[in-house]
């Protein structure tokens, strides 16, 4: 398993959020390009949905598109990119599907509900371990398929077992996550329950779902951290 080298942390710090960037390589290089010129951005988390049959040459093309990126990337395994032999590539390139790091006063965690449409008892058992153990002010939570309908729009796009997601929602309210990302509805959308922001972000390139007024268009998310407070941004790709 690999693992990024991170620039020293300056704090305020900002990070930016973004998925589902399958057939849209245009509109992902206009994305980099906008986050290349924001100098307060530290590093990226794609959530997902880069590899649309998870073939190798895929998952070739998205790193080389990677490259122009100026700040490191994380990644969520998305549903496309694990079909075939995607989840060998995805392990091959990427590492572990579910992990966790820690930036300056937030600790982010990654999960993988790409194939199985749910969450193995292993990753919520190491979930559980790993909020127990953190000691950061603020929480972030990544997965593709979104446990929260954010948009009111598309239900059918949340992950199959509602138990499960409703299991997932009480768990973040109790270690009071901050915010929670997912992509695989290509669309933007934003809903806070229990004070915890859901948050789908789906349009990094892909061709969107849903019209411009429902959250239909190409963005990403940039997200804030200052002392105490955490503030998100949507900014637009044209």
């Amino acid at each position: 398993m690999s693992f990024l080298i991170l620039p020293l942390p300056a704090y305020p710090f900002s990070f930016a959020v973004f998925g589902d960037s399958l057939k849209g390589d245009s509109t992902y290089k206009r994305l980099i390009e906008k986050i290349n010129s924001d100098k307060d951005i530290k590093f990226c988390i794609h959530l997902g949905d880069f590899a649309e049959e998870g073939k190798l040459k895929e998952y070739n093309k998205h790193i080389k598109m990677n490259k122009l990126l100026n700040v490191p990337i994380y990644h969520v395994k998305g549903n496309h990119d694990a079909v075939h032999l995607g989840y060998k590539y995805f392990k091959d390139f990427f590492g572990r599907s579910y992990y966790s790091f820690d930036y300056e006063n937030a600790h982010f965690i990654v999960l993988d509900n790409a194939l199985k449409n749910n969450f193995t008892k292993y990753q919520y058992d190491f979930m559980l371990e790993d909020f127990k153990k953190n000691s950061k002010d603020h929480i972030f939570v990544f997965f593709h398929k979104p446990v929260f309908d954010s948009t009111t729009f598309f239900p059918d796009f949340l992950m199959d077992s509602r138990q499960m997601g409703d299991l997932m929602m009480k768990v973040f309210k109790k270690y009071t996550v901050k915010y929670v990302f997912s992509g695989h509805l290509h669309a933007y959308g934003r809903a806070e329950r229990e004070g915890v922001v859901y948050i789908v972000s789906g349009g990094a390139g892909s061709p969107l779902h849903l019209p411009l007024f429902a959250g239909g268009f190409h963005h990403y998310i940039k997200v804030t951290v200052k002392d105490n407070k955490v503030v998100d941004e949507t900014v637009k790709i044209y």
